[in-house]
């Protein structure tokens, strides 16, 4: 049974792990984890992305509010589909849709108005104000990452398992991990390719 709690978190970063929040992408999303803003939240936990007093303040805020949930949810829907467009074009060599682009500008723009920013004679930390609650927090963190990997050093990094259609960072010394799991991905390629090469054999 697929369950948030049993979702693989192999996406290498905050960012892809969001983007594959559904279980496969081809040739149609399958199974979506994200059926409420709730759902959004316990992922955000199991992530990384949100813990703690915050994550319990969002959570106490959006119960109060059914319909601001609601609303919410979809903006996370959104996003999340327009990361996929974006890094799903990367992973392939091609350059983004001019209006994904555009679309995660816009989203980006929110984000950052938020970023503080501490510096001292050793380091710098960035983080989000925390003045106040905002049901947009855990995707504000989720935008920065995706801004990181975009501007980073891992750019060329980027992939799309050519089974279910996760992004990932490949982050093997080689570069040539292809898949988004072995076990799950390669070994199921593996077990149909075995097939094919019997079947037409016989």
């Amino acid at each position: 049974m697929r369950t948030l709690e049993n979702l693989q978190l192999d996406g290498g970063c905050l960012a892809f792990d969001f983007i594959n929040t559904v279980n496969t992408r081809k040739p149609a999303p399958e199974f979506e984890y994200l059926k409420t803003f709730e759902d959004f939240l316990k992922w955000s936990a199991k992530a990384g992305a949100l813990r703690g007093k915050r994550l319990q303040a969002i959570r106490k805020y959006t119960a109060a509010k059914q319909r601001l949930a609601s609303v919410q949810l979809g903006d996370v829907i959104d996003v999340r589909e327009n990361l996929y467009q974006l890094f799903s074009a990367i992973a392939a060599g091609k350059s983004p849709d001019e209006t994904a682009v555009n679309t995660f500008n816009e989203r980006l723009s929110i984000a950052f108005q938020k970023i503080v920013i501490h510096v001292n004679a050793s380091t710098t930390v960035v983080q989000f104000n925390s003045d106040e609650v905002s049901v947009e927090e855990p995707l504000n963190i989720i935008m920065k990452s995706a801004f990181d990997i975009l501007t980073g050093e891992d750019f060329h990094r980027i992939k799309e398992c050519p089974r279910c259609g996760w992004i990932f960072l490949d982050t093997s010394k080689n570069g040539t991990r292809r898949w988004c799991d072995m076990k799950v991905c390669g070994s199921r390629e593996k077990a149909l390719e075995y097939y094919h090469r019997k079947t037409k054999n016989s």
